[in-house]
């Protein structure tokens, strides 16, 4: 029982985690404002996201190990492949597969900083987080077995909430448009992983 307990601890904080550097990301594509905002708001997004990329990882194991899950390694890596709640667990395949691409040119930002059509292919890539995040929470909210416990829906709601407010800031002030050249001080911190 304890596996069972720890898989379902690590979805649903992997999904809050995950909805902070969402929310966190999308604040950090603004123009303006102290460049220290934006360090920090990076650092947030980065910080958050490994953090939630581990507990998915910690999620996704327990559950493997977990015999009464049912969910078995091409359910966790094959959508409509589980034993439990097959479309409900696909919208966690296709978080995890959205993720990784994420995650991945998260990893290769500094290679695309060399130019700004390199630049404009990360963003659009990289922009597959909200997607994630998207099946992540349609995950959380039907194959989770605690989904409809309040302090479930309450960290749904929390997760949502993030992600909002994240958006509405990014979507309120100032971006960085595609195509619009950087200062080179904000291209340098960017090459090495500081600003964007």
């Amino acid at each position: 029982m304890l596996i069972w307990y720890l898989a379902r601890g690590a979805g649903i904080s992997a999904f809050a985690m995950l909805s902070l550097a969402a929310g966190a990301g999308a604040l950090t594509s603004r123009r303006g404002g102290a460049a220290g905002r934006r360090l920090i708001l990076q650092y947030v997004h980065r910080s958050a996201a490994l953090s939630g990329l581990v507990l998915l990882a910690l999620h996704i194991g327990t559950l493997l190990a977990d015999r009464y899950a049912q969910v078995g390694a091409a359910g966790a890596l094959l959508p409509l492949a589980s034993g439990y709640r097959p479309v409900a667990v696909s919208f966690g395949v296709l978080a995890l597969y959205l993720l990784a691409a994420a995650a991945l040119t998260g990893l290769l930002r500094s290679r695309f900083a060399r130019s700004d059509a390199a630049g404009r292919r990360w963003r659009s890539i990289h922009l597959a987080g909200y997607a994630a995040w998207a099946s992540a929470a349609w995950h959380f909210f039907s194959a989770g077995t605690d989904a409809g416990q309040w302090w479930a829906r309450l960290t749904l709601l929390a997760g949502i909430g993030a992600v909002v407010l994240g958006l509405l800031g990014r979507l309120a002030g100032p971006t960085v448009p595609p195509g619009v050249p950087e200062l080179p001080r904000q291209r340098e911190l960017a090459r090495i992983g500081g600003l964007r």
